[in-house]
């Protein structure tokens, strides 16, 4: 071996020397920090420093949760349990539709499937089928009155503290098609649920003039007017119902959706027949006044849809209180449609 391979051969095992006894003293420093039996402290404070420490930090949390009890009973003092304090931002409800599939299944609204692949609406009907269930606890007259006729709003007073409004019961049977089965979508008909979104307290106000209803909306919107979703069923006019129309969104739209140019079809069915949701349901007093509450719900049945047409399909409700503003979506819901 050369002279330069002993000499290189030393320098290695130097610096491993060198590297070692670093290590092992940087280990009896930390295991000195950790506990010094000379001195007798832990990270460098004795018992008595430490004893001062814990004691702080404990009238110190204590303080703090003792404040936030405080605060929170306060504010819960003030609420009432019943009705929210603020309600600003829902003056007016707002429509949805069933089914609607929830946000971990689809990202989407559109209701699109092929007539003769049933794996393809079978998310449609189980989601309307899992909706449906809700209406099976209302035989229970605790929370549900045996049956409601007036169809008028029905306001209660003097509740007393643990009190509840009992609610009207919703029969399913009268939604006809589609109330069960396959709801139409094995047909290349389809039914959906439109229903109005609840706000505590709140109930509509029928129209008292349909003439000038019917001027505002051939002048500032797309929807069609109630006067001429009357027409098309021939019944009269109910101040005491919340009526329901779906449309299409554009002129191609409505020819592809009913196989005519109007907004109003024959060709687009609501159940119950009379269409719309009596007031009777309304007003809504909370979960606490009635927990077992159902939404009621028209639904609409789309019988002459064109296949393999992408159609914007529009549903709005009709009160006097109800804002219409179709360019915020206001008093309306739409979702694309298409049957392959």
């Amino acid at each position: 071996m050369s002279d330069e391979s002993i000499a290189s051969s030393d320098e290695d095992v130097s610096c491993v020397a060198a590297c070692w006894s670093g290590f092992t003293t940087e280990m009896r420093n930390f295991r000195k920090l950790l506990w010094d039996p000379t001195t007798k402290t832990v990270f460098g404070r004795g018992g008595k420093s430490w004893g001062k420490i814990l004691a702080f930090f404990t009238v110190y949390y204590f303080v703090l949760a003792a404040f936030f009890a405080g605060a929170l009973s306060i504010v819960l003092g003030i609420l009432d349990p019943y009705v929210p304090r603020f309600q600003t931002r829902l003056q007016a409800p707002g429509l949805t539709i069933q089914p609607r599939l929830p946000s971990r299944e689809a990202l989407t609204s559109d209701i699109r499937f092929t007539v003769s692949d049933p794996d393809s609406y079978a998310q449609y009907t189980t989601q309307l089928k899992e909706f449906l269930k809700q209406y099976d606890t209302q035989n229970d007259t605790q929370y549900f009155q045996p049956s409601c006729t007036n169809g008028k709003v029905q306001i209660y007073q003097g509740f007393a503290e643990g009190d509840i409004a009992k609610s009207c019961p919703f029969n399913t049977a009268d939604l006809g098609p589609c109330s069960s089965g396959e709801f139409g979508y094995d047909e290349g008909k389809p039914c959906i649920y439109v229903k109005v979104n609840r706000i505590i307290n709140w109930y509509p106000v029928g129209f008292t003039d349909l003439t000038a209803q019917q001027a505002t909306y051939n002048e500032v919107s797309r929807a069609p007017s109630l006067t001429d979703v009357l027409k098309v069923t021939g019944r009269p006019y109910d101040p005491y119902r919340m009526y329901i129309s779906c449309y299409g969104w554009s002129d191609k739209d409505k020819m592809h959706l009913n196989g005519e140019s109007s907004a109003v079809s024959t060709n687009t069915k609501y159940y119950p027949a009379d269409n719309g949701i009596p007031f009777m349901y309304y007003p809504y007093y909370g979960k606490l006044r009635q927990p077992k509450l159902v939404t009621p719900v028209v639904a609409v049945q789309f019988t002459n849809v064109t296949k393999g047409e992408k159609i914007k399909v529009t549903c709005k409700a009709y009160a006097r209180n109800i804002e219409d503003n179709e360019r915020m979506s206001i008093g309306y819901y739409s979702f694309p449609l298409k049957i392959d």
